[in-house]
Formats: structure tokens, C-alpha cells, sequence
């Protein structure tokens, strides 16, 4: 249990950092030392606080202060997200960008996972790759990066999700033969794996109709988890790219796999 003292100086050092990514999102950039001043602390701690807020993906430090990630999150429900699991979710995104080929075209879902994903995908792009995407923040990244195709799929703009939904997206995906699809997912268990809502759960289930290769990025903390709709049962199309296998998940992922024919990865 934390002292008071100690519970004093978390809270201060939360309202720091918020206050740095307040200037971020206004300024794209910021200096130390002026910061450090007019939070009245020494460029000691404001260094510390730069480095925890870089570990969680929030901003890049650079010689004399910080800059804003290349990618925006417009919605501070997804930057608490994505502060969720970094490493974890970085692991995962290093895995899934080693299965992407020359001449692929990709369907890259919304998600934190799956923006992970796609920023280790851009250090290094495969040539004549082309991205499909319905996710607005995939969107502003990929358009951020040069050697990339984009195609945009349409629908009815969810604002929590910042995504775009629709229940008649077969002729689109028949258009682009989209070989790959690398889900986000809310959870999965031994029947399948599940999204939040119906239309998120249709829209991912077409597109997994559509594709040959299905790679499921998966968190441990989705691990045997249901949500509210089930996406689909495993069919034996689908990859589980994850980490941080404990004894018991690493027993029911080896089930899993011999009865359902699901690589785990």
C-alpha cells in the first residue's frame, strides 16, 4: 500500500505528463527546459517523465525535448488504451510485420494492437504493399508514410472506435483481393473470438470471408475472454500472433491448436 507521500508524488507525476501531452497535441513539440519551468521542477524529472511517456508510445523524445508521435490518436479513450500492455503490444507487432510480403494487399483492422502493427510495418514496408484499412487512425499513419498503397473502406463513422462499419462491404473486397487480414479483436476462447458489438463483429467476419491468411492479434489480456459477439468460430485460416504465455493459457493455446488446427505464434 502506497504512504501518503508516496501516493502524493504519483499523482503530481500523472498531472505532469498529462500536462506535457496537453503541449504535445497543441504544439506537436516541446523544450525541456521551458516546460521544466513552467512546471516548476528541474529538467531531471521532466526527463523522467519524458522517457515513462515514450515507453507507453505517447511521444519521441529528441536532443532538447520531445515530439509528438508521427501517428495522432484524436481520442483520449484510445490514448488510455494504448498505454495499456505497450511492450507487450509492441512484441506482437514485431511478430505480425515479419508475415507481410512483397506485392501483399492487407486489411489492417482498428485497433491499439493493430496501430502497433502498422507503425513496426512502416520502419521497413515490403515493396508494392498495398494497405486496405477501415480504421481512421491506420488511415492518418499510412498516409504518413511514402512507398505504401492506401485503399479506404467506407461505412458509417463509429466515433468511439474512430472506424468505419458496414454490413455491405463484399463487392469492395472482392475488387481488391485482399490476401491477408490482421485482426484487433475484444476476445477469444476455445469456440472463437469475439468483438464488442454486432456491426464491429459482421464488418471483421466479411472480411474474414474474404481472406485466405486471418492473423488475430491477441493480448494476454484477451486471452479466453469472451465478448459480446462472436466473430467467428476457428475455421483453421486463422494465425494467433500473441506473447506472454503462462503455464495455464500455454495448455489450453496447445488444446486449441490440436483440436482447431490454429497456429499460435
Amino acid at each position: 500500500m502506497l504512504s501518503f507521500f508516496e501516493e502524493a508524488s504519483r499523482i503530481l507525476a500523472e498531472e505532469r505528463r498529462r500536462f506535457v501531452l496537453d503541449k504535445l497535441i497543441s504544439k506537436g513539440e516541446i523544450r525541456s527546459a521551458a516546460i521544466a519551468e513552467e512546471l516548476g521542477v528541474s529538467e531531471v524529472t521532466l526527463r523522467s517523465d519524458l522517457t515513462e511517456l515514450e515507453k507507453e508510445g505517447l511521444l519521441r523524445r529528441v536532443h532538447g525535448g520531445a515530439v509528438r508521435m508521427r501517428v495522432q490518436r484524436y481520442d483520449p479513450e484510445f490514448q488510455e488504451q494504448i498505454a495499456i500492455d505497450v511492450d507487450e503490444k509492441r512484441e506482437i507487432a514485431s511478430k505480425a510485420s515479419r508475415v507481410v510480403d512483397k506485392n501483399d494487399v492487407i486489411f489492417i483492422d482498428s485497433g491499439s494492437t493493430t496501430l502497433f502493427f502498422f507503425e513496426e510495418l512502416a520502419k521497413k514496408p515490403p515493396a508494392s504493399l498495398t494497405v486496405v484499412t477501415n480504421s481512421l487512425y491506420i488511415v492518418n499513419a499510412v498516409a504518413q508514410t511514402s512507398g505504401i498503397n492506401l485503399v479506404v473502406m467506407g461505412g458509417t463513422f463509429q466515433q468511439n472506435t474512430m472506424n468505419f462499419l458496414d454490413f455491405e462491404i463484399n463487392p469492395f473486397l472482392t475488387r481488391y483481393n485482399v490476401n491477408k487480414a490482421f485482426l484487433g479483436i475484444n476476445g477469444m476462447d476455445e469456440t472463437g473470438y469475439y468483438a464488442s458489438n454486432i456491426l464491429e463483429a459482421e464488418t471483421k467476419k466479411l472480411v474474414c470471408n474474404a481472406c485466405n491468411d486471418i492473423y488475430v492479434l491477441v493480448s494476454s489480456s484477451k486471452h479466453f475472454k469472451r465478448s459480446l459477439v462472436l466473430i467467428s468460430n476457428w475455421t483453421g485460416r486463422e494465425q494467433i500472433i500473441t506473447t506472454d504465455l503462462r503455464d495455464a493459457s500455454e495448455e489450453r493455446f496447445e488444446k486449441l491448436s490440436n483440436e482447431k488446427h490454429v497456429r499460435v505464434f
